[in-house]
């Protein structure tokens, strides 16, 4: 099972490890939709959006292991919201989570892959090389 460690909170989440699972994120997902990991192989400053996408947000945008930001995504916007920093890793919870585990900037955060995740992280870095 994959999980998310968010200071003292240990969440299962679903890992979106292609560029097709990263673009569709939570689109059409009903309320309230599951925490999902967006994990980078590289820092860049990353936008999110939420076109298509019902459920109210927390953003949460990372580098190194700690939170950088944490943004509202309002439903069905097309606004691009992140910050002006690069990150390598971000984190969709329903919204208002964010606040009530207290995830603020400065947070320390950790990705837990399942076996299964592994195994399809090590599948995508192979199949790059070849």
């Amino acid at each position: 099972m994959d999980r998310i460690i968010l200071g003292k909170h240990t969440l299962s989440a679903i890992i979106a490890l292609t560029e097709d699972e990263q673009r569709i994120g939570l689109m059409r997902q009903p309320w309230p939709p599951p925490v999902m990991v967006f994990p980078y192989e590289s820092s860049r400053v990353r936008k999110f959006w939420m076109k298509d996408t019902p459920s109210p947000l927390d953003i949460i945008f990372c580098r190194a292991g700690q939170v950088l930001s944490v943004v509202a995504g309002e439903p069905l916007c097309l606004t691009h919201v992140g910050p002006d920093e690069p990150s390598d890793l971000v984190i969709e919870l329903p919204k208002g989570m964010a606040q009530n585990l207290d995830i603020v900037s400065g947070t320390k955060v950790k990705v837990v892959y399942g076996l299964f995740t592994l195994a399809r992280k090590i599948e995508l870095k192979l199949s790059k090389n070849c």
